[in-house]
């Protein structure tokens, strides 16, 4: 087996001659890298025409990834005075250490944490992803049953993760939904567009022409949600 680098209309095309009979194109996550596999004595030509001809479809799945890829968040330390949205609206955090048990709700314009005495960041950080997770399952009571009208399939499971690159992942065979802790941060109707965007992967698994024509048809403003949700 041997590995190279190529450029192909300005993308890097990373290559893998193998032993094995035809060629195959892999977009590697998160970074969109092109990975193809090719036979041995496979020409350059011919890895040139079977680009060239699935470069389409290359070039709208790296956008997707691409797209869908979320900017890194500056460190925080979850302390007084740094700014958290709760469904798109700016709070003021307000942290106070104490010897009495954490507590975290919403007061007027401001997150109150009551913290443990000697709460270490990532502790503050957890315990304020709880508190979203609690938010997300009081809206998801309502919002998932009639999301699952629109589509017409019904999850057996949901979850909530931080997820560096995704807002939601479906496991088709479980017909298990995870969702992001952080869509508590965006606003009602992006949290509706994943729900509807993981829902319809149980009709269609993958990100193609059926699938988007899916979602045009349970959720005609999609496009618009999603440039809200990656803040475009």
């Amino acid at each position: 087996m041997t590995e190279q680098i190529l450029e192909y209309k300005g993308v890097a095309v990373y290559l893998t001659r193998k032993k094995i009979k035809n060629l195959y194109i892999r977009i590697k996550e998160p970074d969109a890298r092109v990975m193809v596999s090719v036979p041995l004595r496979t020409s350059r030509k011919a890895i040139a025409a079977f680009l060239e001809g699935h470069w389409s479809w290359i070039c709208e799945k790296r956008s997707e990834i691409l797209e869908n890829q979320k900017p890194p968040e500056p460190e925080k330390q979850y302390l007084s005075g740094e700014r958290h949205l709760l469904w798109g609206i700016p709070y003021e955090l307000i942290t106070e250490r104490s010897l009495k048990k954490p507590l975290t709700e919403l007061r007027e314009n401001a997150i109150y944490m009551r913290v443990t005495a000697h709460s270490t960041k990532v502790e503050r950080k957890k315990q304020l992803d709880s508190w979203y997770r609690q938010r997300l399952e009081e809206r998801l009571a309502e919002l998932i049953p009639t999301c699952e009208e629109i589509v017409g399939k019904h999850a057996l499971e949901w979850r909530f993760r931080r997820m560096k690159t995704r807002w939601g992942t479906c496991n088709i065979q479980k017909k298990r939904i995870c969702l992001n802790i952080q869509l508590a941060e965006k606003p009602p109707e992006c949290l509706e567009y994943v729900v509807i965007h993981e829902l319809t992967h149980l009709h269609e698994p993958g990100h193609n022409k059926r699938f988007w024509g899916l979602m045009d048809v349970f959720c005609t403003d999609w496009r618009e949600k999603k440039r809200k949700l990656n803040g475009d």
